[in-house]
């Protein structure tokens, strides 16, 4: 695909509060579903499926009345919480494209597609890679391509829809009057007043508008008409711009009914965490923490920050993480509806080596660690540190990345140190003593008689604990060759190994 000066995307989702309620509740697509306005029979019918459709559902009838023409239908709710996150799914796949982009008043957004000609062998390849790229994010869209934000719109539109996924138009440049001349003028955008004189005029296709004469229609319908003749033309210069919002990744769903259960709770979280992790993935992020808001039956709010160890894209982990937070402190109330942000970070990534094997992803090993948290506890997870303290071998644990730094076992060795390897945790061994000095060694592990001995090093410390420390330390070589540390508790006369020298 050759690049062009000028070449716009536009993503249209037909329907978007149908389209939004079935991107949350994907286990009722392809049956008899219908959107209303309002809770009750007497509600009107704002949107419904080709299913609902083909029983004779039509928007505008009352939802009584849509429920009656099929045993099976499904009534909902328009629910704005889930059209906000659908149009926030659409604009991170368009975004995950390129970073000049707007919204149209509908439920369009353009795109800037230059730059993308190296990337897809054609403009269609093009196209059908958005078309994926929303179906990943739960959109089933239509993609039009052209050289103006207004041609792009209207083909968007104009695509029909194909194998369930979506459609793709792309005009080719020097087509578009071409494209735009058998439309109808209520494609424009103008106000109705304006309509109504095109109408009176008896102009009802946009070629019939394109080939007025500019002056006298501009006599006529003023700076508006000038501006709908110069669109029927293909004629639209308005630019895109670089997107300057912050990053908000933000998913919420309206319940419907009070759910007072933690697993109920978890059921709809699972899913709203699930569609987060696509859209994060999509725009090369992970997160670091959850804002979490439930919505409280009758009125109230539940509002909690979940916080993770390590930034993970795991919805698993998240829910893990989650289910200990309501476990610790329940909502108060029944949950209405649930709204979760997540704090985003750019997803980490390895350098290749051409002479190292490949190591894990550090996207992957972030999981795992995030993962091990959720299950063990903030203490349990981390890298060792030595601490203060005269205890041999006591060390404590800070979190991964903090940029710390520990003494490799390289810097002990190119100090002429032997190294010495802790047994963790210590084995307790058999010991025959002469004196109170040890003579030989017995367990699963070690055995053999000691042929040379140094110590005792006696520590005591730790008085104030429920478990004070009171041992003899020695270094002992056995007659097998190895050279260990071996101590004895003196409180409860007990023997252990805790090192390995060598």
């Amino acid at each position: 695909m050759a690049d062009r000066a000028r070449r716009i995307g536009c993503l249209y989702v037909p329907d978007l509060s149908l389209a939004a309620l079935l991107r949350a509740e994907p286990g009722i697509e392809g049956l008899a579903v219908v959107v209303t306005d309002g809770n009750d029979a007497r509600s009107a019918v704002v949107a419904c499926s080709p299913e609902a459709f083909e029983a004779g559902v039509t928007p505008g009838m009352t939802a009584g009345r849509a429920a009656g023409l099929h045993p099976e239908t499904i009534v909902r709710p328009l629910s704005r919480a889930q059209v906000r996150s659908a149009r926030a799914a659409l604009r991170d796949v368009a975004r995950s494209f390129s970073p000049r982009l707007a919204e149209e008043p509908g439920s369009e957004v353009c795109l800037d597609l230059g730059g993308l000609g190296q990337l897809f062998p054609s403009e269609e390849k093009l196209g059908w890679a958005l078309v994926e790229a929303a179906a990943r994010a739960g959109l089933a869209i239509r993609v039009g391509i052209a050289s103006s934000r207004l041609v792009a719109v209207l083909a968007a539109r104009c695509a029909r829809t194909g194998q369930g996924t979506g459609e793709v138009r792309v005009v080719a440049p020097g087509e578009e009057r071409a494209f735009l001349a058998p439309l109808p003028v209520e494609l424009l955008p103008a106000a109705a007043d304006l309509q109504a004189a095109l109408r009176r005029f008896g102009i009802e296709r946009l070629s019939q508008l394109a080939e007025l004469p500019s002056r006298g229609l501009g006599r006529r319908l003023g700076s508006a008409g000038l501006r709908l003749w110069r669109l029927a033309r293909g004629e639209d210069p308005r630019p895109l711009a670089f997107e300057k919002s912050p990053e908000l990744f933000v998913e919420e769903t309206d319940i419907g009914h009070a759910v007072f259960d933690l697993e109920s709770v978890m059921f709809f979280l699972r899913r709203v965490y699930e569609r987060l992790r696509e859209r994060l993935l999509m725009r090369g992020m992970t997160g670091r923490g959850l804002f979490l808001r439930l919505d409280l039956d009758p009125s109230g709010r539940d509002e909690r920050f979940v916080g993770l160890a390590s930034s993970t894209c795991c919805a698993e982990t998240w829910l893990s993480v989650t289910r200990q937070s309501l476990e610790q402190q329940p909502p108060r109330a029944g949950v209405v509806g649930v709204r979760v942000e997540v704090e985003p970070v750019p997803r980490r990534h390895a350098q290749l080596d051409l002479f190292t094997p490949t190591g894990p992803s550090p996207a992957g090993l972030d999981d795992t660690i995030a993962r091990l948290i959720a299950l063990s506890g903030d203490e349990q997870v981390g890298s060792p540190r030595a601490v203060d303290s005269h205890v041999p071998g006591a060390f404590g644990l800070v979190p991964f990345g903090d940029g710390s730094r520990a003494s490799s076992a390289s810097e002990g060795e190119a100090g002429g140190q032997p190294l010495l390897r802790a047994v963790r945790p210590p084995v307790k061994v058999e010991v025959t003593e002469s004196r109170g000095r040890p003579l030989r060694l017995f367990s699963d592990r070690f055995r053999g008689r000691v042929m040379q001995l140094a110590g005792p090093w006696r520590l005591e410390g730790g008085w104030w604990l429920a478990r004070r420390i009171n041992r003899d330390y020695y270094e002992v070589e056995l007659s097998d060759g190895g050279i260990y540390r071996l101590y004895l508790d003196r409180d409860r006369r007990n023997w252990f190994i805790d090192g390995i020298c060598g």
